[in-house]
């Protein structure tokens, strides 16, 4: 340790000054804090410049009694489904129409947004026809053909003699329930959604996190190899100090950045609801309840020891780069095991008890996205967490030893396009 500091710490801070303050890191660290900040109040902006207006659907029967009930059912059915029941305000609105040529031209001058004629055929089975200008999967018209299978099979029971009040409770909800092999694992429906989506959310930053801060340690490798300043500097410091110094640097700088962003999307959802209610006059937000928040805490610790494994590892390619536009190659190993744990995590987060999922989530590389996932998705035996601690340790150390090495190698190979057999060959030196 005293062999890397106090000449690292120098390196460290020279490498975050010069990228924390240049105009480019405070303009895209601003838009990117902006862009964090909108994107959890899309959703209302989206319902603000929609007007939060009701889906207007004309109704042609041809036969009055017909009409009537059909439209009071239709009305009923898509505002239970679109309200959940719990909301005053009607979703859809369902207009009797007597001319339907009309109500087609009311549809194609937007007055309208659908007509929906119903016949009675031969066999006196119910037929329905949507005249829209929306496609099949637009979700008014897929709440439209529920709403209608359910009049129609209505329909079918008053036939057949079925009073409608046994009807409907033939189709009233059925008591159903999880119960897990494990009594101590976490309940199925155990705020599923909120855990499945700030587990997904780890992940992605996660990823980003590796790969764009990664690079940056590369390239500033290769940048001052490339402009001839690296043999300033080792002569003041040595490679491992260099090493040390500008993975520290870039990635506290990096750290700073994904901070800011972090800390204005966190505002935007805990903003939701307030916004929401100012402007719609509507509740809403992101309700954490029932979340398990403490694993912030261990995916701060594994987010920060995976960082600087994959961090280091980026440096050591970055070295070997005869000119910055080399990085992306020689960085290459790195990127495609970045995006291995982000896949593998994405397809974990539906199946988090599976054994692979146990297996990859212990290995360094993936453990940053895969533990908290997790964590919050299941459950983590406290031997798991110590075990993926301690090979942490054991990968850190080791990529620090090899990234030493090539890097100590890397920086000195100029001129030249460093062949593997050449980058092997000045690794067994030691430095």
């Amino acid at each position: 340790m005293r062999r890397l500091f106090p000449n690292a710490w120098h390196v460290a801070r020279r490498e975050y000054l010069m990228r924390v303050r240049s105009r480019t890191f405070a303009i895209v660290t601003a838009l990117l804090a902006v862009i964090g900040l909108a994107i959890p109040l899309l959703p209302i902006g989206f319902q603000l410049i929609a007007g939060d207006r009701a889906t207007t659907i004309g109704l042609y029967a041809g036969d009055a009694s017909l009409e009537s009930s059909a439209a009071t059912s239709l009305e009923a059915i898509l505002n239970a489904g679109a309200s959940g029941g719990g909301s005053q305000t009607s979703r859809y609105v369902i207009r009797a129409v007597q001319v339907p040529e009309d109500a087609r031209a009311d549809v194609r001058a937007g007055k309208l947004d659908g007509l929906l004629s119903i016949s009675r055929g031969d066999g006196q089975e119910l037929s329905f026809d949507l005249y829209t200008d929306q496609r099949a999967s637009n979700q008014a018209v897929v709440a439209i053909r529920q709403a209608a299978t359910q009049v129609s099979i209505a329909d079918r029971l008053s036939r057949a003699g079925i009073d409608p009040g046994e009807a409907s409770q033939i189709f009233a909800p059925t008591t159903f329930g999880i119960t897990p092999v494990d009594p101590n694992a976490r309940h199925p429906e155990e705020s599923f959604g909120p855990s499945y989506l700030l587990a997904m959310a780890l992940v992605i930053l996660t990823f980003m996190a590796v790969i764009t801060y990664g690079q940056w340690v590369a390239i500033s490798v290769a940048e001052e190899k490339s402009s001839r300043v690296m043999e300033l500097l080792i002569t003041a410091a040595t490679p491992r100090q260099l090493l040390a110094g500008k993975v520290l640097g870039n990635g506290a700088a990096g750290l700073t950045q994904y901070a800011a962003v972090v800390a204005a999307a966190l505002v935007g959802v805990l903003a939701q609801g307030v916004v929401a209610e100012r402007l719609l006059g509507t509740g809403g937000g992101a309700s954490l309840a029932g979340v398990n928040l403490w694993v912030f805490a261990p995916f701060g610790v594994f987010f920060v020891g995976g960082f600087l494994l994959y961090a280091t590892l980026y440096a050591a390619f970055g070295s070997v780069a005869a000119r910055q536009e080399d990085v992306p190659q020689v960085t290459g190993p790195m990127i495609l095991v970045g995006m291995a744990g982000y896949f593998a995590a994405f397809i974990g987060l539906t199946v988090p008890d599976a054994g692979w999922v146990r297996a990859l989530s212990l290995i360094p590389f993936f453990s940053p996205s895969m533990l908290p996932m997790r964590m919050l998705l299941s459950q983590v035996a406290p031997w798991e967490w110590g075990l993926a601690a301690a090979l942490m340790v054991i990968f850190l150390a080791g990529a620090l030893w090899v990234a030493a090495r090539i890097y100590s190698a890397g920086v000195l190979l100029y001129g030249q396009r460093a062949s593997l057999r050449a980058v092997l060959r000045a690794v067994r030196v030691d430095r």
